[in-house]
């Protein structure tokens, strides 16, 4: 299992046709958004704590930074189209069509159910938007973010039903005034960070970010930190020339033992059993 990709910054989109295996696999994450559509077959799909089954035609919706994991039936596997992509494709993060993205994902229900009309709806424009990216004619990058832009607005349609106005826009303002902090994590996971160092980044107190990270994330700084930490081991274990003293270096963790607790923690298994895993899939 590699699943690793790279969004390209002048056109931050990806798009995948994925079948995932009957065995359980490990939960793995993304920086970017993600919606999925089942085109057929059953199976289960986990967000952390949360389990939902699968059946054709439903849709998922990933927020950013957030694990899961998918599973088919063993006798009729399911089949996805998954979209990755980059809040600046759709205006930023300060777009209000984030919303449904930055839930907080214990209570955010990931599942549209595909009998709903929006989940057909999504479903038709991320068909369109599997093939513009196929064949990349004249235009397909207007074409793409114009469908994209229609998916993100049928979410927001949808879960704006479950919030008000004011809980909308409370989620929105705190996700936007945490993007400096996030950036600034993504871009130097590798040093000795501190809740300080994040707090002068946003010109708070060190209490008055922590909670506010943990508000708008789900969950607190440091634990966000070593999951950035862990994503990128992640991708550097998929390569046999590096040892796995230098990638958790290079991550920032200290030392071996804390980098194998916060592994398998994390991703559930070791970061040995991992690499072998990755290269072998």
């Amino acid at each position: 299992m590699k699943r690793d990709y790279h969004l390209h910054k002048d056109f931050p989109v990806h798009i995948t046709r994925w079948v995932p295996k009957s065995e359980m696999q490990p939960f793995h994450w993304h920086n970017a958004l993600e919606v999925g559509y089942c085109l057929e077959g059953k199976g289960q799909f986990y967000f952390e704590e949360k389990r939902y089954a699968v059946q054709a035609g439903d849709v998922f919706v990933v927020s950013h930074m957030e694990k899961h994991r998918a599973q088919s039936d063993p006798v009729t596997p399911s089949t996805f189209y998954f979209v990755k992509f980059d809040a600046s494709l759709i205006g930023g993060a300060e777009n209000e069509l984030l919303a449904p993205f930055i839930m907080k994902p214990k209570h955010f229900v990931n599942k549209i159910d595909g009998r709903l009309p929006t989940a057909s709806h999504v479903g038709t424009l991320l068909h369109g938007i599997w093939d513009e990216m196929q064949r990349q004619e004249k235009g397909y990058k207007s074409m793409v973010r114009g469908a994209l832009i229609q998916v993100c607005s049928l979410l927001f349609r949808h879960y704006a039903k479950e919030l008000s106005a004011d809980e909308w826009s409370r989620s929105l303002q705190a996700y936007n005034k945490l993007q400096p902090a996030l950036s600034l994590i993504h871009e130097r996971f590798h040093e000795n960070l501190q809740l300080k160092d994040i707090a002068a980044c946003l010109s708070l107190s060190s209490s008055r970010t922590y909670h506010l990270f943990k508000e708008t994330m789900g969950e607190g700084f440091k634990e966000y930190l070593t999951k950035t930490r862990i994503q990128e081991s992640k991708k550097r274990l998929s390569d046999p020339n590096i040892s796995i003293t230098e990638i958790y270096l290079s991550c920032g963790f200290q030392g071996h033992a804390s980098f194998y607790r916060a592994f398998k923690q994390i991703v559930g298994m070791t970061p040995k059993a991992y690499s072998s895993y990755v290269i072998t899939s």
